[in-house]
Order: C-alpha cells, then structure tokens, then sequence
C-alpha cells in the first residue's frame, strides 16, 4: 500500500511536469504571449521542488529507520510534522517493523541469557576455542575441573600440563577420550568428548569433559574383585590336586620301612601322581604365560590398512582351517575403505574373534565380516555368527581376563581384544542373545 502510493504521486508528479513543458513549449512558439510561458515555468520549477522534496523526506525516514536498525535503536520516533497520506503510512509501517525487530532482540536476548546460565551452571565442563586457540567460551565447572581461574587461549596449558594441551590440539569431531589428570594434590579422570560448530565463519572446537574418578574407582574395584574370583578359582583348581597327591605320596612312603624294597605297586603310584603333578604344574604354567601375554601388548604402530587387504589375509587363513560347513561372507563400504591402526594388532584380534565365532557355530553355520564407515569418520568392522548366542549371566563378565565357558580355553581373548582397541582409542562391543548368535562390533576413530 504504501508502494502504491508513493508510486502515484510520483508517476502524477512526472506527467505534470511533463505536460507542462510541452505547453510552455507551445505558449513561447506559437501564442503572442511569451511572458505565459514563464509562469509555467515557475509552476514547472515548483513541482520539481516538490517531488524532490517528497523524494528526500522519504529517504530520510528510511535512512533513519535503517540507521536505528544498524545501531540497535528500538526507542527510535518518527517525526509526526510530515503531512501526507503516504508519510503516515510510511511512517506507521516502519514503526511497526520497529516494534517487532525490538521484539525479536528481546527474545534473542531473553534466550542468550538463559543459554549463558545453563553453560555456566552445567554439571560438566565446557570449553570452546578456534584454530587459534582462543577461547571462546569456559564455564564454571570446566575452570573447576582444569584448576584454574580463567584461560584465553589454551596454549596457556602447555605451562601446566603438555600432554593435555597435545590431547586437546589433536582431538576431532566425535572423538572421545578418557585423560588422567593430576596436579594440586588431585587426582581426576577427565572423561572428554569433542565436536566442531560454525560461528560467524570460524571453526570452533566445543569439548565438553566431566570427572569420572569414582565411577572409574567403582569400576576398577569391581573388576578386581571379579578378578580375584576368577585367578583364585583357576589357581585352587591346580593347585589343589599337587596338594592332595604330595601329601598321599608323602604318607605312602612314611608307612614303608628304612630297607625295604619298593613293590611295583608303589612304583607304579609314584610314577601316576607325579605325572598329575607335571600337568598341573604344565597347566599352572600355561596360565601364568597367558597372563604374561595379556600384560604385555605392544605400543601400536599406526599405519594406513587397506580394509580389503587385511580380509583378503583373513580369508586365506579361514580356507586353510574351515570346512565346507562353514559358510563366510565379506561385505566392505565403501569398497576402498582405509583406517590408521596396528595392522599386526589389529589382525590378531580379529583372528581371534574368527575363531570364537567358528567355536559358537560347531564347525557349521554362518559367519558375517562386515567394514563399513559411519557419518560420523569412524570405522566400524563387525563379525556376525549364528551359534548359539551367549547367556545373560555370562555376558557380564565376557570381558573379565581368564573367563571362559569352554572346556579348553584361556579365556583371555575377549580381554586382549578391548586392551588392543582401548590402545587404538577406539571400543568393542558385544551383542548377543542366548540362541540367536552373536555380533562384536570394532570401531576405530578415524578413516583414511
């Protein structure tokens, strides 16, 4: 409407003008009175007056309105001594944008204020920053959980803990890191998570990180003590047996007298309980080297592993032990997938993986290895079985060191398994139900 208007005044405006100029045109030519002629010249100057005018007052009221826009002025007037329809509602339509852009800012502001409140007061720590590593955002509790009172750039760090500044440098979206922290008499296990956001044009790096000292102290007590349970149930059971025959074989030749020559019978026992001996005592060896090979992974070399590769080597080592029974499917997206990882550690995991799965099918069924990368950059590798599943009982404690439900075994597998992916900062996981199969998922961080 207000378009309109001012659109008809001037469009009436130009054809006066117009009009005008062709009569004084045709006064000075063609009448006997020239002297006309300058009337309608003033009269054409007038108009011209007059739009301009009417064109300046309505840039003015615009620039003011866009000026008090620009400088965040919602208390901003419009003069009421311009007369004219069009200026009324020029005048009224930029009051009402007014109030409404003052309306916005207020519940702009109104929600900044709260978003700022439950940052500062959230029960874990935030921090932002950008490739510069000036600090966009801190709150309270992430002040509270590094020990200091305020940081502007993280460099600041390096003065106090090096390891956490490199930690807090190389982390990437989605990453998620478990860091000892220690200064001041205090001891913390930060529990950090990383992301990236956009703002104003820049990266920023939001890491959110939360102390989780007494769930780690919780868990490792009750890891010890399933440990315990477990070492001292495997050490009774050889140890019991040496006991018992040392003390028979100890009675036995008590009982015989100084001279006497030893009977076949007594020979023959003798040489029976010290063979139980050796193997019990092979046995307690056995399981001592397992514990030494569970304590003693190497440091991972990282390197680039083709996907394709790596279950090429797997198929090759599963044709010379499997049988026709043994059915077993690679699936790899995409196809020239590519992760940074200890390929030698990385393939003895999924060895032993493999065979569990060939033990859970009997020699005979299905087993499913599958690569695949995730929105998120990571790499997960799977190995799908259709055995009989694992028990719920039996799923708590799949992951403790020496547990095992098999006849032979060291039950040391599922255990080796997470050191070597907790190395690698990444996880397993295990998903089974008693009578369905099983599925383990690896997922490493980062794809190539």
């Amino acid at each position: 409407m207000i378009y309109k208007s001012l659109f008809i005044q001037v469009i009436v405006s130009l054809s006066s003008i117009l009009l005008l100029s062709f009569l004084m045109g045709w006064i000075f030519w063609a009448t006997a009175y020239p002297y006309m002629a300058l009337l309608v010249l003033m009269l054409i100057f007038w108009l011209s007056y007059r739009l301009v005018h009417y064109l300046n007052t309505t840039n003015r009221l615009l620039s003011q309105f866009f000026l008090s826009v620009k400088n965040e002025d919602s208390a901003l007037s419009f003069p009421k001594n311009i007369s004219g329809k069009s200026f009324d509602e020029l005048r009224l339509g930029m009051q009402e944008v007014n109030l409404i852009i003052r309306d916005l800012r207020l519940k702009a502001q109104k929600k900044e204020m709260i978003s700022d409140a439950i940052i500062e007061h959230a029960a874990v720590g935030l921090l932002s920053f950008d490739e510069n590593g000036l600090v966009e955002c801190i709150n309270h509790r992430g002040r509270e959980l590094l020990g200091i009172h305020n940081l502007y750039n993280i460099k600041a760090l390096k003065k106090n803990d090096a390891d956490l500044f490199d930690l807090f440098e190389i982390m990437k979206a989605g990453d998620t890191r478990v860091y000892h922290l220690q200064g001041n008499g205090v001891s913390k296990y930060l529990l950090i998570s990383c992301t990236t956001i956009k703002q104003e044009g820049k990266e920023l790096k939001l890491l959110s990180f939360t102390d989780i000292k007494n769930e780690m102290d919780a868990q490792e007590l009750e890891s010890w003590q399933k440990l315990i349970n477990v070492l001292t149930h495997e050490i009774m059971n050889s140890v019991s047996p040496l006991t018992c025959l040392s003390e028979k074989l100890e009675s036995n030749y008590q009982q015989i007298e100084t001279g006497t020559i030893l009977t076949e019978s007594v020979l023959s026992k003798t040489r029976n309980g010290l063979q139980v001996i050796k193997e019990q005592g092979q046995g307690l060896m056995y399981f001592v080297e397992a514990y030494r090979e569970l304590s003693r992974i190497p440091k991972p070399n990282p390197q680039v592993i083709s996907v394709s590769q790596l279950f090429i080597h797997l198929q090759d080592l599963l044709h010379m032990y499997s049988n026709d029974q043994e059915q077993y499917y690679f699936s790899i997206s995409p196809k020239d997938l590519q992760f940074y990882a200890d390929e030698a550690l990385v393939k003895q995991v999924l060895i032993n993986l493999v065979k569990n799965a060939r033990q859970a099918i009997l020699r005979s069924g299905e087993i499913h290895l599958k690569a695949e990368e995730k929105q998120n950059g990571h790499v997960e590798i799977s190995i799908t079985d259709n055995g009989g599943g694992i028990s719920a009982e039996d799923m708590k404690n799949i992951f403790i060191p020496f547990f095992t439900t098999k006849e032979e075994g060291s039950g040391i597998g599922l255990s080796l398994a997470r050191q070597i992916m907790r190395l690698h900062h990444g996880h397993i996981s295990v998903e089974s139900e008693e009578g369905k199969g099983t599925k383990v998922k690896l997922v490493f961080q980062h794809s190539c």
